[in-house]
Order: C-alpha cells, then structure tokens, then sequence
C-alpha cells in the first residue's frame, strides 16, 4: 500500500509558510544540516573500515554486555548491590571504628551478621568460579 503525498506545490507552500512563521528555528536547523551531513559522512567512513572481524568482536561484546544488563537487572542481584553500596556509604560516613565500635557491633549482632553475609557473598563466589 503506497502512501499518499501532496502534490509538489502544495508542499512548496507549507514549507514556505513554516519558514515564513519561524526564519530562525529555519535557520538553525538548515545550520545543523552541515553538523548531521558530516556526523553520517564519519559513520559511513567508520563502517567501511570496519572489517568482519571488528563486527564479530562488536558483535560479541554486545551480547556480553547484555548478558551482563540481565544479570544487573535481577531483582536479587539489584538487592544485594544496593544493600552493599549503601553499607558502605555509611561506612565511610561513620569513619573509622574503634574497640568500643567493635565491641558495641559484636553485642548487638552487627558484626557477627555482617560476618555471615560477607561469607554468603565469598561462598556463592566461590561456587561461581568453580562451575565455569
């Protein structure tokens, strides 16, 4: 099915009008003509550099990189990462600990808790390296 165009004329008239309601938005964009001209002249020069092998690689990395989005996009992965970023924020907002830090953070459970999670983290690493 073919789209229907107005005739020539009519066109030449809108875009004189166009022009006419706003020279300078006109002005601009035929200045940026240049700018996207030489912008499609640079990526036609890059792609006919580009050799088989560079597209393979491209190629490749872009599906690693989606592979990694995945993993980031998970709502357990996305959990953890903002439960240890933001450990760590207050951690270095709270500056270092001393022994009464420590021994307060052994009483309420606060070390022995992170000592566990620290752990899960190296074991579940661990179980990563050793299965690939």
């Amino acid at each position: 099915m073919s789209e229907q165009h107005p005739p020539t004329d009519e066109l030449t008239e809108e875009l004189i009008a166009a022009i006419e309601a706003n020279p300078e938005a006109f002005t601009t964009f035929v200045r940026n003509l240049d700018t996207v001209n030489e912008l499609v002249e640079v990526a036609e020069l890059g792609t006919a550099a580009m050799d088989d092998e560079m597209v393979a690689e491209l190629a490749r990395t872009g599906s690693s990189l989606g592979e990694l989005a995945d993993t980031a996009a998970s709502d357990d992965t996305r959990d953890a990462l903002q439960t240890v970023l933001g450990a760590l924020g207050d951690a270095n907002a709270s500056g270092p600990v001393d022994r009464h830090d420590l021994w307060d953070g052994i009483r309420s459970g606060e070390i022995l808790t992170g000592i566990r999670y620290a752990l899960a983290i190296v074991q579940s690493l661990g179980r990563a390296v050793q299965n690939r």
